[in-house]
């Protein structure tokens, strides 16, 4: 198995497309660097770099190797980035889901941002859930019901869902969803909704799987259905703006509103830093502000 060490030296050198510029930003001779990547094509058994007098370039398995490493590298330095804990207390990392983070806070973010000026902050978003026993995250905003272990929820964001598409896409005024193409995801309830526990909740029949196209992100299904291709479940709060600038109409006057809300968490294993305080009391008041 090849070394680490030699690895990262072919890394840098592929990166940089150069011995001596990688030699010197990993702070060893470019005789080692050289050194290192010949033991790395002996025991691949295949040439990794083209040599030429002044330059070098990467041969086809040198291009795939390179690809897979920065790939490889980057993650690993993601995740350090993830569980080091930032030592300033001005930093505060926000955990949300995908949809909510790209329809809901990133376009209100500025007036945080203009508020509060001296708070840095890092976005996390994933639709897999957090635990904030073990996850670094400060604040947290889930659908779900208003209870995690190992948090202490400030304030809820309760949501109406009923079916959207793009203007034009149904001419009826109320028409049968089981003969139009749905928009499904593939999220694991009660997280967000499937197709049919919204069908349960509006007293509706069972409605048949989706069967336009399926997403693993509620961000792909929306903008799949503004494109004309297709029914999806619109959450109230996340896709005004689409509905009032017409990028998407509501069909039908049937609406749910499920017991799981936009949820705004903080952990109770650890006390909360200035920087964290702000944006709490900046997302209760948004929250508070979108249901007035």
């Amino acid at each position: 198995m090849s070394s680490l060490s030699a690895l990262a030296t072919f890394e840098a050198a592929a990166r940089l497309m150069g011995f001596t510029r990688a030699a010197e930003e990993l702070g060893v001779t470019q005789a080692a660097v050289s050194r290192q990547i010949k033991l790395l094509e002996a025991e691949l058994n295949t040439p990794l770099f083209l040599r030429g007098h002044r330059k070098v370039e990467l041969t086809p398995a040198g291009l795939v190797l390179s690809r897979a490493l920065t790939g490889a590298f980057d993650q690993v330095s993601e995740a350090l980035d993830t569980i080091r804990r930032p030592t300033a207390t001005n930093i505060v990392t926000l955990g949300a889901t995908l949809g909510f983070m790209h329809f809901w806070l990133l376009p209100r973010l500025p007036a945080f941002r203009a508020a509060h000026p001296q708070v840095q902050l890092r976005l996390v978003s994933q639709d897999t859930g957090f635990d904030l026993r073990r996850d670094p995250v400060d604040v947290l905003i889930q659908y779900s019901l208003p209870k995690l272990d190992g948090a202490r929820c400030l304030e809820v964001l309760p949501d109406v869902v009923f079916p959207v598409a793009a203007p034009g896409f149904v001419t009826q005024d109320d028409p049968a969803l089981d003969e139009l193409p749905l928009i499904g995801c593939d999220w694991v309830e009660p997280t967000w909704l499937s197709w049919r526990r919204w069908a349960q909740l509006a007293e509706l029949p069972p409605l048949p799987k989706a069967n336009a196209v399926r997403f693993s992100q509620y961000t792909d299904a929306i903008y799949t259905a503004m494109s004309g291709q297709g029914v999806a479940l619109g959450w109230k709060s996340l896709i005004g703006p689409q509905l009032q600038d017409g990028r998407l109409q509501r069909l039908g006057t049937r609406q749910v509103v499920p017991e799981e809300a936009h949820c705004l968490f903080v952990p109770t294993t650890r006390a909360q830093g200035r920087g964290a305080r702000h944006l709490t009391e900046w997302l209760v008041a948004a929250f508070q502000a979108d249901q007035a």
